[in-house]
C-alpha cells in the first residue's frame, strides 16, 4: 500500500497551508475525474473549476484564495510547482543501476566515475570522460573523446559524435543526436560540395533533450545549449546556434545556423527562427510562427513572418471576415460604377 502522508505534511513538504482537516491521511495524487477520498488532485486552470466541484478526491491543490467549497485545500503560491513537488514524494525516482554490462564497449583510454553504469550493447569510444553515477542507457553511442558530467542520464539509443560535451545533471531521452554535421554545403554550377563540420556540441549543466532531437556541430565554433534550458521532444538545433539559460523550446520547434536565442526565451509547438538573427533575452515566439528578423528583449511574436502578438491577433479578426468584406467591396464598386454612369448620363444631358 502507497506510504500516506498527513495534508499538514504534504503543506510543509511545498511549503503550502492547509484550509481544512490537516491531519486527512492522503496516499497519492490523482486526476480531478479519478481521485478517491485518500487522493490529492489540484485546480490550477478555471476552466476546471465545475470539474474541481464535483471531485471526490479528498482534498485539493489550489492557489491562495482558490477554494473550493466542500474540499480540503492545500494552498500553494505556486501550485503547478507544488504538484510536481508532491509528484516526485510520492514517486521518487527509482535508484540508479550501477556496473558495466558484458555486452558494453569500452574503449582505450575512457574514464569511469564512480558508481557508473553502462548498460547492454552500449559504446564508448576511446578518450572519453563519463563523470560519477551517469547512466548510459542500453545502445547509446559516445564517439571518441566526448564528456559527461555527473549525474547526468542518458536514455536508450543516444548517440554523442566526436567532442561532444554534456554537463551535469542532465537528462538526454531516446534517440537525441548531440554533434551531427551542420547543414553547409557549397554549391558551384549545381553541385552542393560539402563544407567540414569542425566545431562541437556543448550541452552545459541540468539541461533535458526530448526524444528524438538533434543538435547539429558548428562549422567552426561550438554549437551550445545554456544551462537550465528545457527542449522537447523532435527539436532542431542547427549549426553555430546559441540557447540561453533557462530557456524553453517545444515540440517540433527548430532553429537555423548561427542564430542566438537569449536566457529565457520561449518557442511555442512548431516554431521556428531563420538563421544569423540575434533574438534577445526573454522572448517569447508562438505556436506555429516563424522568425525572420532580429527581435528585442521581452518581445511576444506570432504569425509567418512572425510579428507582435497583438498585432497578429488584429489581423486574425480582420482575415476571418475577408469573404464578407470581399462581398461588401463588390457591391461597393458596383454602387459606385451605376453612380459614375447616372453621372455620365445626367452630364450629357445637361449639355
Amino acid at each position: 500500500m502507497p506510504k500516506a502522508f498527513r495534508l499538514r505534511e504534504l503543506a510543509e513538504h511545498v511549503g503550502g497551508t492547509v484550509r481544512g482537516d490537516p491531519d486527512r491521511e492522503i496516499r497519492g495524487i490523482a486526476t480531478l475525474a479519478e481521485a478517491g477520498p485518500d487522493k490529492i488532485s489540484f485546480l490550477t486552470n478555471p476552466r476546471y473549476r465545475a470539474e474541481a466541484e464535483k471531485t471526490r478526491a479528498g482534498a485539493l491543490i489550489v492557489p491562495p484564495g482558490g477554494g473550493v467549497a466542500g474540499h480540503d485545500l492545500l494552498e500553494a503560491a505556486e501550485p503547478y510547482l507544488a504538484f510536481a513537488r508532491l509528484l516526485e514524494l510520492f514517486h521518487p525516482p527509482a535508484a540508479r543501476p550501477v556496473g558495466i554490462s558484458p555486452s558494453a564497449s569500452i574503449g582505450e583510454g575512457v574514464r569511469l566515475g564512480d558508481s557508473v553504469a553502462v548498460a547492454p550493447f552500449a559504446v564508448i569510444e576511446d578518450g572519453s570522460s563519463i563523470g560519477d553515477r551517469v547512466v548510459v542507457g542500453p545502445g547509446c553511442v559516445i564517439e571518441r573523446d566526448c564528456s559527461v558530467g555527473e549525474e547526468t542520464v542518458l536514455r536508450p539509443r543516444v548517440v554523442l559524435y566526436a567532442g561532444t560535451r554534456v554537463g551535469r545533471r542532465c537528462l538526454l531521452h531516446s534517440g537525441v543526436v548531440l554533434g551531427g554535421d551542420g547543414f553547409g554545403f557549397a554549391t558551384s554550377e549545381g553541385v552542393h560540395h560539402k563544407v567540414p563540420q569542425l566545431g562541437r556540441v556543448v550541452i552545459e549543466d541540468d539541461v533535458e533533450l526530448g526524444a528524438n532531437t538533434t543538435v547539429d556541430r558548428g562549422t567552426l565554433g561550438d554549437t551550445v545549449i545554456e544551462r537550465g534550458t528545457k527542449i522537447d521532444n523532435l527539436v532542431m538545433v542547427a549549426h553555430g546556434v546559441r540557447i540561453g539559460r533557462r530557456s524553453i523550446l517545444a515540440a517540433q520547434s527548430g532553429i537555423a545556423g548561427s542564430t542566438s536565442v537569449g536566457p529565457g526565451s520561449t518557442f511555442a509547438g512548431q516554431a521556428g527562427a531563420a538563421g544569423h538573427l540575434d533574438i534577445a533575452e526573454g522572448v517569447v515566439v508562438a505556436a506555429k510562427s516563424a522568425v525572420f528578423e532580429d527581435l528585442p528583449p521581452g518581445a511576444f511574436v506570432a504569425g509567418i513572418p512572425a510579428v507582435d502578438h497583438r498585432r497578429w491577433k488584429r489581423a486574425q479578426v480582420v482575415f476571418k471576415k475577408l469573404p464578407e468584406l470581399r462581398a461588401e467591396v463588390r457591391k461597393l464598386r458596383e454602387r459606385v460604377a451605376e453612380l459614375e454612369q447616372a453621372l455620365g448620363r445626367s452630364e450629357e444631358a445637361d449639355s
